[in-house]
C-alpha cells in the first residue's frame, strides 16, 4: 500500500517554471483578492460589531455571519501557501478552506434565506457533498486541470439564483440578481482555471490568476448577499415588534 509523499513538489500551473518559492508570483499575489474581499466585508459589518446588542437599527453580528470574512481570508492564505511552496501538504491548505467555505456558506444560506433548523441545514449540506462526490466520480475526470470538482458549485450557484428568482417572498426574490451575477463571475473564473495549461504555449503566464481574482469577487458578492438577508430579517422583526 503506497503512502502519500506530503513533501512532493507539484507543478500544476502554467506560470510555474521551477520548484522555487517565488516561481508563481502572479498566481501568489492574486490571492490578495480574497484578503481585499474579507476586508470589504469586515468594513460592512463594522458598525454592527461596535453597537450594543439590539440597540436601534443595530444588532450584534451573529456567529455565522461573523465567520464569513475570516473564512475568505483563509482561502487567500491557503492558496498563497500552495502557489509558493507547491507541495502536496500545501495543496491541502489550498483546497480545505475553499471546501469549508462552500459547505459553511450553503448551511448559512439555508438557515438565513429559508429559516431551516440547523439540523436540516446540515442535511442539505450533506446532500450537496454526496452529489459533488458522485459528480466527481462520473464526470469530474473529463474536465481538464481538476476543474470538474468545481462544476457542482457552479450548478449550486445557478440553482440558488433560479430558486430565489421564483420565490414569492419579496425579501428573497430581491437577492436573485446577486446570485445570478455571482454565478456568471464563477463561470468565467472556472473557465480561466480550466484553460490555464492549455494556453501555455501562447501565453506562458497562464490564466490561473484570473481564477483567484474573480473568485475574490465571487465570495464577496455571495457574502454581502447573506449580510443583506440578515439585515432584512432584523429590520423586519424590529418593525413587526414596534407595530401596534
Amino acid at each position: 500500500m503506497s503512502t502519500v509523499n506530503w513533501s512532493e513538489h507539484l507543478d500544476e500551473y502554467c506560470e510555474r517554471g521551477s520548484a522555487a518559492f517565488w516561481a508563481e508570483p502572479v498566481n501568489a499575489v492574486s490571492n490578495l483578492a480574497f484578503v481585499v474581499a474579507a476586508f470589504a466585508l469586515w468594513r460592512i459589518l463594522r458598525p454592527y460589531r461596535r453597537a450594543p446588542a439590539d440597540v436601534g437599527p443595530y444588532r450584534r453580528v451573529p456567529a455565522d455571519i461573523g465567520l464569513l470574512a475570516p473564512f475568505m481570508a483563509l482561502i487567500g492564505i491557503g492558496s498563497f501557501a500552495f502557489h509558493t511552496l507547491a507541495t502536496r501538504w500545501s495543496q491541502a491548505l489550498d483546497v480545505a478552506p475553499i471546501t469549508l467555505f462552500v459547505l459553511f456558506y450553503l448551511g448559512c444560506f439555508l438557515r438565513r434565506f429559508y429559516g431551516l433548523a440547523w439540523q436540516r441545514c446540515v442535511l442539505g449540506v450533506a446532500g450537496f457533498v454526496v452529489f459533488s462526490a458522485v459528480f466527481g466520480v462520473l464526470v469530474g475526470g473529463l474536465i481538464p486541470n481538476r476543474s470538474g470538482m468545481y462544476i457542482p458549485v457552479l450548478l449550486l450557484m445557478t440553482g440558488l439564483a433560479v430558486t430565489l428568482r421564483g420565490s414569492r417572498e419579496a425579501g428573497r426574490a430581491a437577492q436573485w440578481r446577486q446570485f445570478a451575477a455571482a454565478a456568471v463571475v464563477f463561470a468565467v473564473a472556472l473557465s480561466a482555471r480550466t484553460v490555464d495549461e492549455e494556453i501555455c504555449g501562447a501565453f506562458p503566464l497562464g490564466t490561473h490568476f484570473l481564477w483567484h481574482t474573480l473568485d475574490g469577487v465571487l465570495v464577496f458578492l455571495v457574502s454581502r448577499a447573506l449580510v443583506r438577508r440578515w439585515r432584512y430579517l432584523v429590520d423586519r422583526d424590529r418593525l413587526a415588534a414596534s407595530a401596534p
